[in-house]
């Protein structure tokens, strides 16, 4: 009786070949540059920048539509050093980390 339990199991352990991702935080690219969710901020810039409109002065409207533009495309950039990550996110890690604390860097470690 064990052996015919063993044999099922072994079976069943063959047959449950699945692949496995490697990596589940894949972002969605839409072309080369860009990404779904640097379109879906730069759409909520521009929500941002018509919402806020009527607090601009007519003559610096057109300006002020420049000047988001040119933030907008600064804050999705991927800067040189950390690739992984987006401007505003290292924006935010810069501004929330803790200057009280220090971490030394091994530039032994590669």
């Amino acid at each position: 009786m064990e052996c015919l339990f063993f044999s099922l199991e072994k079976e069943e352990i063959q047959m449950a070949n699945y692949r496995i991702p490697k990596e589940i935080r894949t972002e969605l690219k839409i072309n080369k540059v860009l990404y779904l969710f640097d379109l879906l901020f730069i759409i909520g810039l521009v929500v941002f920048t018509m919402t806020t409109k009527p607090l601009v002065h007519p003559m610096f409207q057109i300006p002020y539509y420049i000047f988001m533009l040119i933030v907008g495309v600064l804050l999705i950039v991927r800067p040189n050093t950390n690739p992984q990550k987006r401007m505003f996110e290292v924006l935010f890690i810069m501004l929330a980390r803790k200057r009280s604390t220090y971490c030394a860097i091994d530039q032994e470690q590669d």
